[in-house]
């Protein structure tokens, strides 16, 4: 189950061309890997993209339970 990445994700990155806008906002973000996936997720299915493997995998990478 996603988490809602809103009130977390800028608004402004509410469109579906800001994937790796987000996934670079996302890398900044001190949580879980799996939180940050979750909001991915979330952000992909409100604008209507997906995100694939690869793209999931980077933004876990970069969570405090993988540094």
């Amino acid at each position: 189950m996603s988490r809602s990445p809103t009130g977390i994700i800028p608004e402004a990155l509410f469109h579906p061309g800001n994937k790796r806008e987000v996934m670079a906002f996302l890398a900044t973000l001190p949580i879980e890997g799996g939180t940050k996936v979750d909001l991915l997720v979330g952000w992909a299915r409100m604008v209507g993209v997906s995100v694939n493997a690869s793209q999931r995998d980077t933004v876990r990478q970069t969570g405090v339970d993988h540094q």
